[in-house]
């Protein structure tokens, strides 16, 4: 056994003597030695033991913060509230010394991340920052759970294992980082749970009912958020993430019942090509340790399989962009109390032990491993300057029109510590113009040129075919902001720390009416607004000049005309009405006193449509893919607060279509509806409703006749070379479109695509269905372009099948329009650039010429 082995070995040798000592209902957990009784243990606060039920996230602030008052070695800072309002928040656990000095502790390690200054860090006596975090899915709960049995070990044991963990780290613990969806399967486990238990895998315990625990309040994966920040858990923790600069990040997940246990490194050859590879041998000599501490009590486990450290915004590989060691930890999941399994019987405690010792074996990695991980950390940014220094592009310039979608952006890149720059001068890069006045600079050479090269880069080849996740994320392609990289250093101004963006309220004497800018973000937001206080809307469908508050204006299709006669409203309160809006969202109103144009055009003109206030619904229940539905829900919710009717697949035969003009359909399983709910829907299309389809549910409609499409035919190539058993997985994943952005090309002068300046738009595109583009060639606003593929991993010859097919297209039955999306353009919530295509088809489609549409 060599010095590298037996170290682990070494510290785990108290584990051999797991079940000898008994301390208050914890000895299947801990390990032996003297425990502080002043300590409150699980049962003395919740009068249970862990294992013995599900933990609510209630009861887990409860015992967090009793052990908090009970002991020196602890504080609890709340950093975050959910979307379902329940706290966030972290216990920083060390010994009182390093408490006394955590300031200090904290400025030092984030000196490290400077390479100017890093040199002057001595780092003797600096404690290693170790962040462990839990049960980011709410339904793999032996995280959180662990997380208790962790917390009191800490605070309760006196042996010299934990008095060394605690003089040489810091300990940021994350009980749960999501807690809408904890609480959720907390209770369904609870609820189900019988005094006898019940293994039986076909048990409505172990089975949660659509949408399950695992999301947030919205149903978001929020271990796909690290990145992009969608959600207030998220932006709260990347904060603390930067307020610290952790050298190791832990992440506790669960995976298939019938598996075993995974810890990190994952599939060599499918680590992000931009990690270091030291990342992935600091990551293989923490896991001698996890591999000590799991044979110590007999638990199978395995590593380098299954799992891969590609994209940035996972929990265990955004830390690797960031001179962190991000450590995956999956567990086989009983999903209830107690599961059979290929492995035998799966109880919930035995998850919950071994989640708690990979979480000592950690820290006791971390500790030893100390001067290791600081200088990692230190020589990680040093690298980085001098990969930056050498790289040909030397930065970004970016700009936009629609400042509310920039400031978006510029919050995302500020969060991750990107340095964003004005101008002093204006830019020409690669055929596109940047005014000083409205645009900015992302300099490369900057501490975090690892995250601006992946926030901004488009990738088109890969060491392996295969991705856990998506391949592609270039965030200014998912913003459709205007962009381009410079090969020479741009001159800076200062830094950016804050974009704020500004509606106006152009008000006028004597308006006539009031025109709503289309281009803003928020536009749809605040034309809600608008028609939900009875206030009359009209839709521009034809360009014109009109002299308005701010001079002569030029108003775009799109562009929103409110008269200020027959309404319901007074000038004055409309305008006071307008100002509110104005201040919330950020659009801008022009005021006009006359409704004579250019361009042949008035403002009661014919090619100025009558809009109905959206009353939208959309359908849910099991079959329907929950993150799709999620993001309808919280874009919609969030972005436009615009009340939305969820309407479960098994109440569709009962509801009152009547009440809806919009009816929205996700990806997902339609089979299952009855011919009266298939009839119930056809009818109310016929009669005028707008139905907007996604993906799969487009392919339910084609074999429901609602829609006419044909699917685009496969060309079938010889299949060469021997096949070999072995390559079995990858030959078949090699055909797996798992996320990758497509450029479309779209009318501008369709009402789908208004409010739009640039033809070209990023779409983000899953799967390799492709359709025809329906005979009347005005009923495809956007297709994909002749070289679509943008950035992502492609089955090979896809992007010259998906050339020129169509991505959108719009279809009438009877009164009804039905509006077909292949791709997701409202992928994880933030892929702003498709949201008002979205948004469109809620206001824009029954405005579309029937004449335009392919007819079924």
């Amino acid at each position: 056994m060599n010095k590298r082995t037996l170290l682990p070995f070494l510290f785990f040798f108290s584990f051999c003597s797991f079940f000898s000592f008994a301390q208050n209902g914890m000895e299947y957990y801990l390990p032996v030695g003297e425990y502080d009784s002043e300590i409150p243990t699980p049962y003395e606060i919740l009068g249970y033991n862990p294992g013995d039920w599900h933990v609510s996230h209630d009861q887990l602030i409860v015992y967090m913060k009793a052990l908090d008052k009970a002991s020196d070695r602890i504080e609890m800072k709340e950093y975050a509230r959910s979307h379902e309002n329940r706290p966030l928040f972290n216990l920083i656990i060390s010994s009182p010394e390093n408490l006394s000095r955590l300031e200090s502790i904290r400025e030092d390690h984030l000196k490290l991340t400077d390479h100017s200054v890093s040199d002057q860090v001595n780092i003797e006596n600096l404690p290693a920052i170790l962040y462990q975090g839990y049960s980011i899915h709410g339904n793999e709960s032996s995280g959180a759970n662990a997380a208790m049995v962790n917390a009191y070990y800490l605070a309760a044991g006196k042996s010299s294992t934990v008095m060394h963990t605690l003089e040489n780290s810091i300990i940021l613990m994350d009980p749960c980082y999501n807690p809408d969806g904890l609480n959720r399967f907390a209770s369904w486990a609870n609820t189900h749970k019988s005094k006898t238990l019940v293994s039986d895998p076909s048990s409505r315990e172990l089975n949660e009912v659509w949408p399950r625990g695992r999301t947030n309040h919205y149903w978001f994966d929020l271990n796909r958020d690290w990145l992009l920040l969608t959600h207030p858990e998220s932006q709260g923790r990347i904060k603390v993430f930067h307020e610290w600069r952790p050298n190791v990040l832990t992440d506790h997940h669960e995976m298939g019942t019938n598996s075993t246990f995974f810890f990190q490194p994952g599939i060599p050859s499918r680590t992000n090509p931009n990690t270091p590879q030291l990342n992935q041998d600091l990551t293989e000599k923490i896991g001698t340790y996890h591999a000590a501490a799991l044979d110590s009590i007999g638990s199978l486990y395995y590593t380098k399989a299954s799992f891969d450290d590609y994209y940035y915004g996972k929990g265990s590989t955004y830390p690797d962009a960031n001179g962190c060691i991000g450590i995956l930890f999956e567990q086989a999941s009983s999903r209830g109390h107690l599961q059979e399994s290929s492995n035998g019987l799966l109880s919930f405690p035995f998850t919950i032990r071994n989640q708690f010792v990979t979480s000592l074996s950690t820290q006791q990695a971390t500790a030893a491993m100390r001067n290791e991980l600081i200088n990692f950390k230190r020589d990680f940014y040093k690298k980085q300057h001098k990969a930056a220094s050498a790289s040909t592009i030397k930065g970004y310039v970016i700009t936009d029109k629609d400042k509310v979608k920039l400031s978006n952006f510029h919050r995302i890149l500020s969060s991750h510590k990107v340095e964003i720059y004005a101008l002093n001068q204006d830019v020409s890069a690669e055929g596109k113009q940047f005014k000083k006045e409205d645009s900015y600079y992302v300099p490369m050479d900057q501490n975090q040129y690892l995250m601006v090269k992946t926030i901004f880069e488009k990738v088109r080849t890969f060491p392996d075919s295969l991705f856990y996740d998506v391949s592609a994320w270039t965030l200014p392609l998912a913003f459709d902001l205007t962009y381009a990289e410079v090969t020479n250093p741009v001159k800076k101004a200062e830094v950016v720390t804050t974009m704020n963006p500004s509606g106006q309220l152009h008000k006028i004497n004597g308006a006539y009416a009031y025109i709503l800018d289309w281009k803003s973000y928020n536009a749809p937001a605040a034309l809600y607004q608008v028609m939900n206080n009875d206030l009359r809307a009209k839709v521009i469908n034809k360009a014109f000049s009109l002299e308005s508050a701010s001079g002569v204006q030029k108003f775009e299709l799109g562009d929103v005309v409110i008269p200020i006669q027959n309404q319901s409203l007074s000038l004055t309160e409309i305008e006071d009405l307008f100002q509110e809006i104005v201040d919330e969202y950020n659009v801008s109103f022009y005021g006009v006193r006359t409704g004579w144009a250019d361009n042949n055009m008035t403002l009661g003109n014919p090619e100025v449509d009558i809009l109905e206030k959206p009353s939208v619904a959309l359908i849910v229940g099991e079959g329907v893919t929950s993150y799709d539905a999620g993001e309808v829900w919280h874009h919609i919710d969030q972005r436009y607060n615009i009340p939305l009717t969820m309407i479960d697949k098994r109440q569709l035969y009962r509801a009152n279509m009547s009440r809806y003009n919009t009816i929205i359909m996700v990806n997902g399983r339609y089979r299952d509806l009855s011919s009266t709910e298939l009839a119930k829907i056809q009818d109310w299309v016929k009669a005028g409703g707008n139905l907007i389809l996604f993906r799969s549910a487009i392919d339910w409609a084609i074999d429901k006749d609602i829609v006419n499409l044909d699917k685009a035919k496969d060309k079938k190539e010889a299949k060469s070379g021997e096949a070999k058993y072995k390559h079995s997985p990858s030959s078949r994943g090699a055909t797996v479109l798992g996320g990758a952005i497509f450029e479309g090309e779209m009318d501008l002068s369709h009402p789908l695509c208004y409010g739009y300046d640039n033809e070209q738009i990023a779409l983000f595109r899953r799967g390799t269905s492709l359709y025809e583009s329906p005979s009347n060639k005005y009923s495809s606003p956007v297709h994909y372009t002749t070289n679509p593929v943008a950035s992502g991993y492609i089955p090979r010859g896809f992007d010259k099948k998906a050339a020129g097919k169509a991505a959108v297209t719009v279809h009438q039955n009877g009164s009804g329009k039905i509006i077909c999306f292949q791709d997701n353009l409202l992928f994880r919530g933030y892929w702003y650039g498709g949201n008002k295509l979205f948004g469109n088809a809620i206001f824009f489609s029954s405005i579309i010429d029937g004449r335009t549409t392919a007819r079924e």
